[in-house]
């Protein structure tokens, strides 16, 4: 069989050859795996917030994230929108009439603290997200702009 119908891979992870190497995938993959990563650390905020320990715990765990992880858009905003799914399944109450979450400075707190968390992920990725640099002519200078003539 002729190699010269399929390209041959020199590099170890080749999107050419290997379509799970390819950037778009393994962002799409570190979404979907900060979305349950969110998903899981905020069922365990939900599950502990009633005692100042775990209050205290969920905050500085979900709080450390942000600087942890850079700031794309396929890292915070995932692990934010994941921390958020089971608060709002905690706040949507049961048939019974109860809640998950409590009315009491902790509960408040939660919801609280998943708002800042949401903030602070677009913040961050807004800010401090690598901005692509504008295309230029070649031969010209940044500040050699042609005005027109007066």
């Amino acid at each position: 069989m002729s190699t010269a119908a399929r390209p041959t891979c020199s590099r170890a992870c080749d999107p050419a050859c290997d379509p799970a190497c390819d950037p778009a995938v393994i962002r799409a993959a570190a979404a979907l795996a900060l979305l349950v990563l969110g998903a899981l650390v905020g069922l365990a905020a939900v599950a502990l917030h009633a005692s100042w320990w775990g209050f205290v715990l969920a905050a500085v765990g979900s709080l450390a994230v942000l600087p942890a992880l850079p700031p794309r858009w396929w890292t915070l905003p995932p692990y934010a929108v994941g921390w958020w799914v089971p608060l709002l399944v905690a706040w949507a109450g049961r048939r019974e009439g109860d809640y998950a979450l409590e009315s009491s400075r902790y509960g408040y707190g939660l919801v609280v603290l998943a708002a800042v968390l949401v903030v602070a992920a677009a913040f961050l990725t807004a800010l401090r997200a690598p901005r692509r640099q504008r295309y230029r002519k070649p031969g010209r200078a940044p500040g050699s702009a042609r005005r027109g003539a007066r």
